[in-house]
């Protein structure tokens, strides 16, 4: 009869990709928050305090959110 007990290496990385997944996906959900935020007029400025951010590090932080023509 076949062992069936799970293999650990198996499990692990599966658990690892259910993690990298749901990291993506949040990270996704942030630039949206934040791209949405810049187009509903918050500064750089007060997003980068929700992060303990200078509006500098904010920008760098999100510049794939950054939509054209939405500046500060």
């Amino acid at each position: 009869m076949a062992d069936k007990s799970p293999d650990p290496r198996a499990a692990s990385l599966a658990a690892l990709d259910a993690a990298r997944r749901t990291r993506e996906a949040a990270e996704e959900r942030e630039l949206d928050a934040v791209a949405e935020a810049r187009r509903a007029g918050a500064s750089w400025s007060r997003i980068g305090e929700l992060y303990g951010l200078t509006k500098q590090g904010a920008q760098q932080r999100f510049k794939k959110a950054s939509a054209p023509g939405v500046r500060e």
